[in-house]
């Protein structure tokens, strides 16, 4: 139901955003970023508030002692890894290799070693699907590529692949979920679909329909959460002034 919804939206927001000033689309687009910021961070913390995001985004330099330095770092990174999707977008780069690995280092730069496949297995606690043996990375990861270029996978189903087949491989030590969250939103601007957020209250189905694609392979349950959420996103962004 929603998958059509989006399409029929999509025409209306591409409307929209030809009558908009360049100072309006980079306000709408700031505003969102430090909200996804925030959601997608506080998946592995909760110690930043939206308010703590948007003081630390004003000013890169602002110091809380009573909070996780490892947070702040990945906060600030997240806001660096998102211009610079912004800015390929703007160029119409496509996603590969090359990209992804910076865009993992970006994300991590200061905290660990980026840009690297991992090189042990991970066992993921409360994971119902084990990610498979690093020994299959390279393997697995160049076949993510090979599909993510057919041409015959498309729209919105393009962009639920790259990320569920990212959270399955589960390629970095660390940092996937966060690198996955970026590349969902790099192929849906990348075609013409506006970012999405997972809040706080979408979570749980976020999660279950990311657990049917992993064990049951099905990527069905995940196409229409996410077409939910892009619905959601369009039509806040038509009700703008």
């Amino acid at each position: 139901m929603y998958i059509q919804e989006v399409e029929a939206l999509k025409h209306k927001c591409d409307d929209k955003k030809k009558t908009l000033s360049e100072a309006s689309r980079k306000a709408i687009c700031d505003e969102f970023d430090k909200r996804f910021i925030y959601e997608s961070t506080s998946f592995d913390n909760g110690d930043f508030s939206y308010e703590d995001v948007c003081f630390l985004l004003e000013d890169h330099s602002r110091m809380f002692p009573d909070k996780s330095e490892h947070m702040r770092k990945a906060i600030i990174n997240n806001y660096h890894a998102i211009q610079m999707v912004h800015k390929l977008v703007r160029e119409q780069v496509g996603l590969d290799e090359t990209i992804l690995k910076d865009l993992h280092q970006k994300l991590v730069e200061g905290i660990l070693y980026g840009g690297a496949y991992r090189t042990r297995d991970l066992f993921i606690l409360g994971a119902k699907h084990v990610p498979p043996t690093y020994l299959k990375i390279y393997q697995k990861m160049d076949e993510f590529f090979v599909k993510l270029n057919d041409p015959e996978l498309q729209g919105l189903k393009k962009s639920a692949y790259a990320h569920l087949q990212l959270l399955k491989i589960y390629p970095f030590m660390d940092a996937n979920g966060r690198l996955a969250r970026l590349i969902l939103n790099y192929q849906l601007e990348f075609d013409g679909y506006l970012p999405v957020s997972i809040t706080k209250g979408h979570r749980d189905e976020y999660f279950r329909t990311i657990d049917e694609y992993k064990i049951n392979k099905d990527i069905q349950p995940f196409m229409e959460f996410l077409a939910k959420c892009e619905v959601e996103r369009i039509q806040e962004f038509l009700e703008r002034e």
